[in-house]
């Protein structure tokens, strides 16, 4: 008790501290990420989506760090933290409403790069995947202490594709072209974002649905180590959205 007692105070003072000012240079590597031009319509744009993803994002890693004790079966880790973190930012996004007209557009943008495409789609197989093994090691009798981490890291997995469909297709503001840039750079990134992160949290519940040997663990921790630098990578790179007809969603 006492531990989530200190855990709320922790993450109310990081809520309270990463809800200040955005520095120049965070909305200058963003704007570089997203080959973005940083006018003074969109640096508003940008500055506000920061404040409120670090705000979010920050407070998860810490409620992760400090939630290790819990037990076993449903005890959070930083990563974990940081994730869930992420899912709250983008819900808080969406549902700040922006009034005033939308505008129309032939299809929805490609937020998505193919690499990132990848990334969401193998973490959904993943989840799935992981999902049938822990039910089914559970319904022949088998122990699966973690399944309840398994099972929630498939609703999280259901939670990400959600909100990259709701990026997609969330209606485009009627506003000068550059603020209309920043909009979707922002859903771009954050679609990345979820993308990429939620392949490395459906691979550790998968792992968390199967009993594997020493080595099956040594093989599993060779393995996370490429997954998860490429999917740092896939998430930070450059990509520049376009608006236009696209060949598979998202």
């Amino acid at each position: 008790m006492l531990s989530l007692a200190v855990t709320a105070v922790l993450v109310t003072f990081a809520a309270w501290y990463w809800s200040g000012p955005v520095h120049p240079q965070r909305i200058s590597l963003f704007a570089r990420r997203q080959a973005l031009a940083v006018t003074p319509g969109a640096e508003p744009v940008v500055r506000r989506y920061l404040r409120t993803t670090r705000m979010w994002r920050a407070s998860g890693l810490i409620a992760g760090a400090f939630l290790m004790v819990l037990p076993d079966s449903m005890a959070l880790d930083p990563f974990s933290g940081w994730f869930l973190g992420v899912l709250g930012a983008e819900l808080a996004i969406g549902a700040r409403r922006e009034p005033g007209p939308v505008a129309a557009t032939p299809a929805p943008p490609r937020l998505l790069s193919p690499q990132a495409r990848a990334f969401l789609y193998g973490g959904a197989a993943l989840s799935v995947l992981g999902l049938l093994a822990g039910i089914g090691g559970a319904v022949t009798g088998q122990p699966v202490p973690r399944l309840p981490w398994t099972v929630t890291a498939a609703a999280v997995t259901g939670a990400t594709l959600l909100l990259v469909r709701s990026l997609r297709l969330r209606p485009i503001p009627a506003a000068p072209a550059d603020v209309v840039a920043a909009v979707l750079a922002t859903r771009s990134r954050s679609a990345h974002t979820l993308a990429t992160g939620n392949a490395v949290l459906a691979f550790a519940g998968a792992l968390a649905a199967v009993s594997m040997p020493v080595w099956g663990d040594l093989v599993a921790g060779v393995v996370s180590l490429p997954l998860i630098v490429g999917a740092f990578l896939t998430g930070t790179r450059q990509w520049a959205i376009t608006v236009g007809p696209a060949a598979t969603p998202p």
